[in-house]
């Protein structure tokens, strides 16, 4: 954690843990989770993220008149704290999103029902005296894929006063944008040891579909072409259906093949980070020597590591794992976490989920 936040952080935690013990006897009455809840506070405050779930809790608290939600991008939706405290509508029990996984660094949030100016506004009026988001302008890339990803962040930086049209601190230069907003003149990126950055985005409700249902969750070409293959008929196999579309070398050269061969079909296809792991803990491996072994595939280190992946084939192949999913697993260099594919399924289903207030 940055020390800069450290006491913002403090401070999230000591009021975060009060609204989930009031919140947590609402959903659930077993207490069994309610110690997993306290792990994944400590591990949002380890990150130093903790103070903006704080500031998310709120703004959705002080908007209760309306129906606000909030849709997170990665592996962040494993947490159930936030189902507890209404922050997100993605049950990681239901799931069976393990918190281990977790392991962003920022948060990335689109806005439902709002708009990100209004959210600014209100962090401006309430926490001016703690902490400022600033626009992170940023270099444009020859490859249009950066570009899109680097769009609405902000850097998080501790709060400073009188403000003018442009200031320095600690040699950043800011300057007012057309929505009053400062940025950055530089290339944000260069802070970003320094300080933290949120990514902060509106995601549009899903309104005057004339066919409502599992339909509405294919969003692009390649995702329907899947589907055509697969058949999926529940919203779990359209969950694997959006993952896979989203890795890379998970389907093409690699489990296409073998749904072709009639080899796999939906119920054993690996199409998330969890679906890994779960084989692994499927097959006895050690909890954590299997994150050990899913981190190394997750991020694509069997090409690059070679000696180490052996390693780790001679343990699966001592639990008694198929050939077949150790070679889809050595081809692997991206694969999506079902948390984010949950949230993206349950947005366009227009369930209670980011309906309900």
């Amino acid at each position: 954690m940055l020390e800069k936040y450290e006491y913002l952080n403090r401070n999230a935690k000591i009021f975060l843990f009060e609204e989930l013990k009031k919140r947590y006897s609402q959903k659930y009455k077993n207490l069994d989770l309610l110690g997993r809840c306290h792990k994944e506070l400590d591990l949002l405050y380890d990150k130093g993220l903790l103070f903006l779930i704080e500031i998310l809790y709120k703004y959705k608290e002080h908007n209760s008149h309306v129906s606000i939600s909030y849709h997170f991008r990665g592996t962040i939706n494993n947490l159930l704290v936030l189902y507890v405290l209404d922050i997100t509508y993605v049950d990681p029990i239901k799931y069976n999103l393990p918190y281990e996984l977790f392991n962003d660094n920022t948060i990335c949030v689109d806005l439902i029902h709002t708009v990100s100016l209004d959210f600014l506004r209100y962090v401006d009026s309430n926490y001016f005296d703690k902490v400022k988001f600033i626009y992170g302008t940023h270099e444009k890339e020859d490859i249009e894929e950066i570009n899109a990803l680097e769009d609405n962040h902000y850097l998080l930086i501790p709060s400073f006063r009188n403000v003018k049209d442009n200031l320095v601190l600690k040699d950043i230069s800011f300057r007012l944008n057309e929505d009053f907003i400062l940025e950055t003149v530089d290339d944000y990126r260069k802070y970003k040891d320094e300080f933290l950055t949120i990514r902060i985005d509106e995601k549009k409700p899903i309104s005057n579909y004339k066919e409502k249902g599992l339909v509405n969750i294919l969003t692009n070409e390649f995702e329907k072409e899947i589907a055509e293959i697969l058949q999926p008929k529940t919203i779990r196999d359209y969950i694997k259906v959006k993952s896979i579309g989203h890795g890379t070398d998970v389907w093409a050269d690699n489990q296409d093949v073998l749904v072709a061969e009639g080899k796999i079909n939906l119920d054993n296809l690996i199409a998330t980070r969890e679906d890994i792991l779960e084989y692994l803990l499927d097959h006895s491996i050690d909890r954590d020597i299997a994150l050990e072994i899913f981190n190394f595939i997750r991020k694509g280190r069997a090409k690059k590591n070679p000696t180490k992946w052996d390693e780790y084939v001679s343990i699966m192949k001592e639990h008694n794992c198929e050939e077949m999913f150790i070679d889809i697993f050595s081809k692997i260099l991206f694969i999506f976490g079902r948390g984010q594919a949950v949230s993206e399924c349950l947005f366009s289903l227009e369930e209670e989920n980011y309906r309900k207030k």
